[in-house]
């Protein structure tokens, strides 16, 4: 029992001191512009440190290059200055503080990226806590810039002394993994974890590609590099995953040919596939290409797609970004105004429901701090800002954490105090509360506490009285609970369950718009970013979905999991569906057969959000009289495509029937 509990100590002792090191450069950013804005510009100015300590936390691992850098910061300050215009009176500030935050929310956050305004908006917020005159701001505005341009050095030289990592980027681990996947599948071993692991790869993958949005293409050059390779790990996932077994060779000659495509992946897993040097790669892969095109099997058709599609990608890759990203990847202003602005306004979006519920935190919070212009009011809405999250769920857990948090802080401060009678002794402790912050995991009850005791330190060395304000501290985090424990329950909530619900509308809503893309490729020609944008889009939902499942469905995990299993099917043969559609020209006959196929199963799945209370499509065609084919002569690969849809399709009818019928 000893030697458990002191391996168990031991192992504490271990993680503790690998997030202090992790947390070391955050620490040393903060602690050293904490003192150098105290000796330049005095103790009052010091809440600027903590915006730019969370510019540098959330930045300085990312790829910045100057001018992102530099946006960065002038966002910073262009908020410093509409915070100062928001304390000149009251009309000002519940005029900014609700168009604010619609701005930040709806510009920087999604329910992919939940927390994206976060550095921004406590920017705007912290900085209205004081009402200065003109000379005040002046000095906090210096003050900000300082720690700007702080945050702009640290940055610069954190790129340059960081090495680089030493784990492989998404693409190598996935191409070294379908080189172990087929080789494992050629020798009949089992490959159910290597599968596992390979699904969440392609779903990082579409993660990447997502995040690298252009301003007015749907993907920058590199985003869309990544996104064909998502693209293309997504067939080729499809078709090891059991769904299809075209991927097996059936003769010698297909087995050899299986044998070099399995070592060409593993060897591909060992280049950068971003900036490397492919010379070999490129000719090995051509040579492969030509073996499988000389094939007639459904095997060495599927080889012969990966080589293509793979070697494109090789061939884009030594491109400018216009030669990449061309007009049929520019996403139309009218589109763009929509996705950002006028989709997001309804009332049942992510990002409209939360920015109204901050809207109203910030506009009763910074009234209050009018009202009752005590020095310490501004806890109340600090507090309400810090405890309002997007979900429910964790919002009311940083209630419960934070509350007890702050109850131990006071008590800590309260009675260690006392006993601290120098600054130079105040400064120590706030010092190594700031450390045991950082390296604390945010939101738990053991982080609040640090935070009080830093809060309660910097306050009793500013007015003394370490008991008072631990008792005021703990009035303003009580009201604040309650506060946005009823703007939770009450004001548009939104909770892991309710977003659950809205983001399978949302993927049944991807079908329907895969079908009606697959229906215009039939006469039009095909807008890539279209194809792009409902791609990521579907596959961002799908990951969120997985990821909330825990939460928002306990006890009925397995069926969700059963429906995105199916529907993740039938995304991928729609997609398919649509490469051969788009590459072949077809008489009316054959676009016929294709119509009134894609409004069958438009009605079916119509069907189907129906039996789990989604909101029905209201564009559905009339299917009465129609014949239904699920073959087109001519075309076997195509047709079966159309084939495995349809019985996806009625695999995914049949089980959500059952669970209707329970």
């Amino acid at each position: 029992m000893k030697q458990f509990n002191s391996l168990h100590l031991y192992g504490r002792a271990e993680s503790i001191r690998d997030k202090f090191l992790e947390a070391l450069p955050v620490i040393a950013f903060f602690l050293l512009t904490f003192y150098a804005v105290i000796i330049m510009f005095g103790m009052q100015y010091t809440m600027v440190v903590s915006l730019g300590t969370l510019l540098f936390q959330v930045n300085y691992k990312k790829q910045h290059n100057s001018r992102s850098l530099l946006a960065l910061i002038l966002q910073q300050l262009f908020l410093a200055v509409l915070a100062y215009i928001a304390t000149l009176n009251l009309c000002l500030s519940i005029g900014l503080n609700l168009v604010v935050p619609f701005w930040l929310i709806f510009s920087k956050a999604s329910s992919f990226n939940q927390l994206g305004y976060f550095s921004s908006l406590m920017t705007f917020t912290f900085l209205q806590f004081m009402h200065l005159d003109g000379k005040g701001f002046a000095a906090q505005f210096l003050a900000m810039v300082f720690c700007c341009a702080a945050f702009y050095m640290a940055v610069f030289l954190w790129s340059r002394l960081r090495k680089k990592p030493d784990t492989e980027g998404t693409e190598q681990k996935t191409m070294e993994l379908l080189g172990c996947i087929l080789e494992k599948s050629l020798n009949a071993e089992k490959i159910d974890e290597e599968l596992s692991r390979l699904f969440d790869l392609q779903r990082s993958l579409y993660a990447e590609a997502y995040q690298l949005k252009g301003k007015k293409h749907i993907v920058t050059a590199e985003g869309k590099l990544k996104y064909m390779f998502a693209l293309l790990v997504q067939r080729t996932v499809y078709m090891v995953s059991g769904q299809s077994q075209i991927l097996l060779p059936k003769d010698e000659a297909e087995r050899e040919l299986a044998i070099q495509l399995a070592a060409y992946m593993k060897e591909a897993g060992t280049k950068d596939f971003m900036h490397g040097e492919f010379g070999e790669l490129k000719r090995e892969g051509k040579r492969l290409l030509k073996i499988s095109e000389k094939g007639k099997s459904d095997f060495c058709r599927s080889v012969t797609n990966f080589f293509r599609m793979y070697l494109l990608i090789f061939f884009q890759q030594g491109f400018k970004e216009e030669d990449i990203v061309d007009k049929r990847w520019t996403v139309p202003i009218d589109r763009r105004l929509k996705d950002h602005v006028i989709y997001r306004l309804r009332p049942d979006t992510f990002e409209m429901r939360f920015a109204l519920r901050m809207s109203v935190v910030l506009i009763v919070g910074m009234s209050f701090n009018f009202f009752f212009p005590e020095s310490h009011s501004y806890w109340f809405v600090m507090n309400s800002f810090l405890l309002l999250r997007p979900m429910y769920e964790d919002s009311n857990y940083r209630m419960k954490t934070r509350f007890l948090g702050t109850a131990a802080g006071s008590l800590i401060v309260t009675a260690v105090l006392p006993f601290c009678g120098s600054l130079p002794a105040y400064l120590i402790i706030a010092s190594v509360m700031v450390a045991c912050m950082y390296t604390a995991t945010p939101g738990t009850t053991i982080h609040a506490l640090f935070v009080t005791c830093f809060a309660l330190t910097m306050t009793t060395m500013a007015v003394g009285h370490a008991a008072a304000a631990g008792i005021l501290r703990m009035a303003y985090v009580m009201a604040s609970v309650l506060f946005v424990l009823v703007i939770n329950r009450f004001f548009f909530p939104t909770s892991f369950k309710s977003q659950l619900k809205y983001n399978l509308q949302l993927l049944f809503h991807m079908h329907h718009m895969y079908l009606r893309i697959l229906e215009n490729s039939l006469t039009g020609p095909l807008d890539y970013w279209r194809v792009c944008d409902a791609q990521l889009q579907y596959h961002m939902v799908h990951r969120q979905i997985r990821q909330e499942l825990p939460m928002a469905a306990k006890g009925d995990e397995d069926g969700y999991m059963k429906i995105l299993s199916i529907t993740w099917r039938m995304a991928s043969e729609v997609q398919q569906m649509l490469f051969h559609v788009r590459h072949k020209r077809r008489g009316e006959e054959a676009r016929q057969i294709l119509r009134q196929y894609i409004y069958y199963n438009d009605y079916v799945l119509n069907q189907i959000q129906e039996m789990l209370h989604l909101k029905k499509e209201k564009r559905l065609k009339n299917i009465e009289g129609m014949r239904y084919q699920r073959y087109i002569e001519d075309e076997p690969e195509l047709s079966t495509l159309m084939t495995q849809y349809a019985r996806n399709l009625s695999r995914l009818y049949i089980l959500v029937l059952r669970r209707y019928r329970m």
